[in-house]
């Protein structure tokens, strides 16, 4: 009765985004996670510094 129904309305799931509930439970997951935050600051900080000596090189360029 609904067969046609049910594989109208079950199409593949897209894998992308999520994760498998065992890579939560290595041993390594704490690392993991902290690894990617430190990572993530780093890149944050780079790109502030980037943007502080921009701002120092365009500073003195128009007090000359």
């Amino acid at each position: 009765m609904r067969t046609d129904r049910c594989s109208a309305d079950h199409s593949p799931m897209s894998d992308r985004g999520f994760h498998r509930i065992e890579a939560d439970l290595e041993a390594s997951w704490l690392e993991d996670w902290v690894g990617v935050g430190i990572a993530e600051i780093e890149a944050y900080l780079a790109k502030h510094a980037a943007f502080l000596s921009f701002l120092d090189g365009e500073t003195a360029t128009s007090n000359s």
